[in-house]
């Protein structure tokens, strides 16, 4: 029975081993991403500052960004309708033009 017990506890060292070995690998994973947070955290603050809203509060930020988003995409409607216009423009003089020229002239 001796040979037994001397297995199972060998058995439970390697595997002792091997949580401690998870466990530091969970413990320089948690680090680095408390690191990543930081680092994250740290560019969202001068990013803030650059754009001078660190001293608003936050509802405050997210408030004026939604306006200028808001605002941008307005500015992106309106390119497009006058691009639209432009081209159903175009169309139009073309037909005009091939009309003027006799172009539904039946021979």
């Amino acid at each position: 029975m001796e040979p037994d017990l001397r297995s199972r506890v060998v058995a439970l060292e390697h595997k002792a081993s091997d949580t401690e070995r998870r466990l530091a690998g969970i413990e320089q994973w948690r680090q680095q991403s408390d690191l990543t947070d930081a680092r994250k955290d740290e560019q969202w603050k001068n990013l803030l500052e650059k754009f001078g809203l660190m001293d608003r509060k936050i509802d405050t930020v997210d408030t004026s960004l939604n306006k200028k988003m808001d605002e941008l995409g307005g500015n992106i409607r309106w390119l497009g309708k006058i691009v639209i216009g432009a081209a159903l423009s175009a169309m139009v003089a073309g037909v005009v033009a091939f009309m003027m020229k006799g172009g539904f002239r039946v021979p």
